[in-house]
């Protein structure tokens, strides 16, 4: 979706939004919160190749330098550690060549959002939301809901549980569910749209919402806070890279000691 620029007496500037946790990269240009683009590219494993690219094309197209971009919401986590780090990296290199501040958004927060906004959610509607995080194993939050023009508030810390463990975590509750790990482990979450089970009580599966609607992202965007300096990943899990090592004396160990130092030391130029 593009639109045209229109003129304004006033403007926040042009905003970017970036989001690449799970299997879908986002894309979306605004001005004084307004949209003037918004892509989605259902390109498993190719974010990396696609996202400057597909920027360099709409700045293109709505004739403006990266350089413009005045705000970046960057959607941190959890996730991907590939689209994640993506996305963290793309948005610091912006920084870093323009006047753009940064700030943190949470990809569970916009999924309960987009719940929240679909079905006009009213407080106090309880939200949970089930992501894929590796094999047996998912993203668990619960949100509260404080109507459809604000951000849904997390209620819980995200947890990683067993799908069976965040099934047990949701029965006999009025609620809304939603995220990819219904999708994923669809043997489990096989109740209808919505289940009756005992006066007052009632689940609204949404199985369909695996990614963040454009409203939700504009709205977590629209209330984050920005600033001059890079975003830090949310990551709710270890990095497989590093659990995988087999430990052995002098060997993996000595690995992970290294990866543990470089990633507490402050990137600084060599140049």
């Amino acid at each position: 979706m593009t639109t045209s620029r229109a003129a304004s007496g006033y403007s926040t500037g042009l905003e970017l939004i970036l989001n690449a946790c799970e299997s879908v990269l986002q894309i979306a240009v605004t001005e004084n919160e307004k949209p003037l683009c918004f892509e989605e590219w259902f390109a498993p494993g190719r974010a990396t190749e696609i996202l400057a690219p597909a920027l360099e094309q709409i700045c293109m197209r709505l004739a403006i330098r990266p350089g413009d971009f005045r705000r970046i919401g960057c959607f941190a986590g959890p996730g991907s550690f590939t689209g994640i780090r993506l996305v963290l990296a793309t948005a610091a290199a912006l920084r870093r060549t323009g006047r753009a501040r940064l700030a943190s958004l949470d990809y569970l927060q916009a999924l309960a959002t987009s719940a929240v906004m679909r079905r006009a959610w009213l407080y106090p509607g309880k939200v949970f939301v089930v992501t894929h995080a590796r094999r047996d194993l998912v993203h668990f939050q619960e949100f509260v809901s404080f109507g459809p023009v604000i951000p849904a508030q997390p209620a819980s810390d995200v947890e990683l549980l067993e799908p069976a463990a965040a099934l047990g975590r949701i029965q006999e509750q009025r609620c809304l569910v939603c995220g990819s790990g219904l999708e994923r482990h669809a043997q489990l979450f096989v109740l209808p749209p919505m289940k009756e089970s005992g006066q007052g009580s009632q689940i609204q599966f949404m199985p369909d919402l695996v990614n963040p609607d454009l409203g939700a992202l504009r709205l977590l965007a629209r209330h984050g806070d920005y600033f001059p300096a890079d975003v830090e990943p949310k990551y709710a899990r270890g990095c497989d890279a590093v659990e995988n090592l087999v430990e052995r004396e002098g060997g993996a160990s000595q690995t992970v000691k290294q990866l543990e130092a470089i990633l507490k030391t402050s990137p600084e130029s060599r140049i």
